[in-house]
């Protein structure tokens, strides 16, 4: 370990740099609800999930199995993520370049971005599914370019890891593929064993969350492949707002850098072939590294017509693009100089400050988002529509105040349940009630985007004649969630946060549905 310090001590303290922040940012902010529905998969562990594969919920119990459950230890999962992506992102570009400069350069860069300081700290499926991207390209390299077969395999174990974080992960093999069967010097790789070993080793890693889907009537494909599709349409906007979103990710000028960087190098590697056994290894290792990273580009841009494309969609290719950019700012031709000239030294510098300005200015609003204006913070009056920063506030001390009502009530013979209008409420007030209680939706549209697995979580939960304390953002959501299936509903006074002056920073609307009388609809499948 000491050793590997002194030989990359660039690397280390970048790491700890990265990890310094990260955690500090961390600590502040509350969880977002898409951390928590991530940290409700904890504690259902499953092969499956409604949204998604497994990973993700695997990886947070594992984190929070050995530290405990705290807002900290949940992000730290993403912290670990981030960290041993960066680390992957180096040892892919020294193996590559032999420069411990582009390396550090390279690395530098991507901890930057925008979307690093996001995916870097927030427990998301995008933080393992860009770490397993990483590996799998270091891997697929070393057993295609350096020709060491056994890398196959290691590919498919992170392969199988992609699989089982996101469906996205299928973007990984085309490119691969492409590489292969476009390149006449490893065309020949399609008709060996080892891909396709490799890949059957993957689908076996992934077949236990097939068998979940098999056994619940595939309803992540349901979710993937129909739900959440139904609002989708031809919208000339849409293309727009993808580009929009890598700019924003990326930076402006980091993204416009990139897309030239891409262009240049496929070129000047096209045109030239032959050279040396050493300058030939280099020069299709680029090459295989700009198929990877071309082909979700291009995947999504035809696409972005007819869906709205996040800015995350393409987060996977970012650790590999900050190689290709730094590599395009050091070549010249097809073979690395020694220094970076003087012009690229402005571009890259350009690229690093202002990926870091956006990050700084995210970071500020993030950690004091009483910055923004007031409006759209703080709510008017009770019963007026909350501004969406207000949804920042209020967690801890809502959630001290529910479990005193909970306690109340959970004294009562017939028993209780929690329950919530939503998937993101349900899992913020699961995670900061004291006691981290569970809560469950009331009467789910068959329609709704997210949060069905809370309707798998509370099979049998839900016990004829018990009560529920119902806790919502908006004053008149218990109408049409507990009408009809209690027989009676108790109005307590709102749970009101406010800020050291007195202003509205946060309401939450309580309800108690006495006696439960069951009936609320079968509608987790659509099929």
């Amino acid at each position: 370990m000491v050793a590997t310090i002194k030989k990359h001590p660039g690397l280390s303290i970048l790491l700890a740099a990265v990890f310094i922040s990260h955690s500090v940012l961390a600590v502040i902010p509350p969880l977002f609800s898409d951390e928590t529905i991530f940290w409700e998969w904890s504690r259902h562990l499953d092969f499956g999930y409604y949204a998604h594969p497994p990973m993700t919920g695997w990886l947070i119990a594992l984190v929070t199995g050995i530290l405990g459950t705290f807002q900290y230890t949940v992000r730290f999962t993403s912290i670990v993520l981030h960290l041993a992506t960066i680390g992957f992102l180096y040892y892919l570009a020294i193996e590559i370049t032999s420069r411990q400069k582009v390396a550090l350069l390279s690395a530098i860069l991507y901890a930057c971005l925008p979307l690093s300081l996001i995916l870097g700290t927030a427990i998301t499926t995008d933080s393992a599914l860009i770490l397993f991207f990483t590996a799998a390209t270091v891997f697929v390299r070393k057993a295609i370019i350096d020709e060491k077969t056994r890398y196959w395999y290691y590919a498919a174990i992170a392969c199988g890891g992609m699989l089982l974080t996101k469906f996205m992960a299928v973007l990984f093999f085309p490119g691969v593929f492409l590489f292969l069967l476009l390149n006449p010097v490893y065309r020949n790789r399609i008709f060996t064993k080892e891909p396709y070993l490799a890949f059957l080793l993957s689908f076996l890693i992934f077949t236990p969350f097939l068998y979940w889907n098999m056994t619940h009537n595939w309803l992540t494909f349901q979710f993937n492949l129909d739900q959440r599709q139904k609002s989708q349409g031809f919208d000339l906007v849409k293309p727009v707002k993808y580009v929009a979103g890598q700019l924003l990710a990326a930076s402006p000028v980091v993204f416009v850098l990139l897309v030239s960087a891409l262009i240049i190098l496929l070129i000047r590697l096209i045109r030239k072939r032959g050279g040396e056994a050493e300058e030939n290894r280099y020069r299709q290792s680029i090459l295989l590294l700009l198929s990877i990273t071309i082909f979700p580009l291009v995947f999504y841009l035809p696409i972005s017509f007819l869906a709205d494309i996040g800015a995350h969609y393409t987060a996977i290719i970012y650790p590999v693009a900050s190689i290709l950019l730094v590599i395009w700012l050091m070549s010249d031709g097809t073979t690395l100089t020694g220094v970076m000239k003087p012009r690229a030294k402005w571009f890259y510098g350009t690229a690093v400050v202002i990926s870091g300005l956006m990050s700084l200015g995210i970071l500020l609003l993030i950690v004091f988002p009483k910055l923004l204006p007031d409006r759209m913070i703080y709510t008017k009056a009770l019963y007026a529509d909350a501004p969406i920063v207000s949804h920042y506030f209020g967690w801890r001390e809502g959630g001290r105040r529910i479990a005193e009502i909970k306690a109340e009530w959970e004294q009562k013979p017939e028993g209780l349940f929690m329950s919530s209008k939503d998937y993101g409420l349900a899992s913020m007030l699961g995670f900061y009630t004291p006691g981290h209680p569970q809560f469950y939706l009331m009467n789910v549209d068959k329609n709704v985007v997210h949060g069905k697995s809370f309707l798998l979580w509370e099979i049998g939960q839900k016990k004829l004649g018990a009560n529920t304390v119902y806790v919502s953002d908006t004053p008149d959501s218990y109408r049409s969630r507990l009408t009809g299936f209690f027989k009676q509903i108790k109005h307590l006074s709102p749970l009101i946060i406010r800020d050291d002056d007195g202003r509205i920073l946060r309401i939450f609307y309580v309800a108690i549905g006495i006696h439960y009388l069951g009936g609320e609809p079968d509608n987790l499948s659509l099929w």
